[in-house]
């Protein structure tokens, strides 16, 4: 197996909490600028920033196509 994967293997849990720590850490922050938060608008409008800058990456490493690779299944 190629170390890419085994890496993506020992840390994929810790990508997707530190995804998710920066999408809470966003909707905090608007909810300090705007005492009546509209929650769900927030999250779409937070997302697609996110989704923007996640395409500037794959352009970037990717070619501008979509890089979902899936890696070999990893042992528990």
């Amino acid at each position: 197996m190629k170390a890419e994967y085994k890496e993506e293997c020992r840390y994929f849990e810790e990508i997707h909490e530190d995804t998710k720590e920066v999408f809470e850490k966003w909707m905090r922050r608007y909810g300090w600028d705007i005492p009546e938060l509209d929650e769900n608008l927030a999250a779409r409008l937070i997302l697609t920033e996110m989704r923007k800058a996640l395409e500037e990456l794959e352009a970037k490493y990717c070619g501008g196509t979509s890089c979902d690779t899936e890696p070999p299944s990893c042992d528990s």
